[in-house]
């Protein structure tokens, strides 16, 4: 895939994983408590995307630094993002990794899952913001010519990740009474 589709491609993912990870952040601000299974739903439709937009950044990557010509031209990643690469990665697999932990584990692993999604939560919040205030406008730009059946396939996925989940989010709806919050 040459570098301008990438970019569509990425563009377009990136759209729309700005867009779920906002119906996510809403589960939030409008209380846990009564909108736990739609933040656990989002969360399993938000893996596919998420999926894809690494392999998109990934190759992007993997072009530019083994020297293929048609990416060298294109100009490397924006130098903030360069930076914070490596740590929104790492947001993204512990947030992710310990919401989908929180309903397969139990005992000390799964009060540790707890501990580390908050946390994850918050630094991914503020690397994404950062990451959409470096990338919005071209990311506009970039996906006015969609790659949409890719987009609409990782969102299927998604969806329907999420709803295979719905007979077992009990597992994922598990709160800690409020009086156990520090044990």
């Amino acid at each position: 895939m040459g570098p301008d589709r990438n970019e569509r491609l990425t563009s377009a993912i990136g759209l729309t994983l700005l867009a779920l990870a906002a119906v996510e952040l809403l589960t939030l601000v409008l209380g846990l408590q009564h909108f736990l299974s739609w933040h656990v739903f989002v969360g399993f439709v938000l893996l596919p995307p998420i999926g894809l937009k690494l392999v998109s950044v990934g190759w992007r990557f993997l072009q530019y630094y083994t020297g293929d010509e048609e990416y060298r031209l294109k100009g490397p990643p924006h130098i903030v993002m360069r930076v914070l690469a490596p740590l929104l990665i790492a947001f993204t697999v512990l947030l992710f990794g310990s919401g989908v932990a929180i309903g397969l584990v139990h005992g000390h692993a799964l009060q540790l899952a707890r501990r580390v999604h908050g946390p994850a939560a918050l630094g991914w919040t503020i690397l994404l913001g950062l990451h959409v205030l470096v990338y919005l406008q071209r990311a506009v730009r970039g996906a006015l010519v969609r790659r949409g059946a890719l987009v609409a396939a990782t969102l299927a996925a998604g969806f329907a990740l999420g709803i295979a989940t719905l007979p077992v989010d009990h597992d994922w709806l598990r709160l800690p009474p409020k009086h156990a919050h520090g044990h």
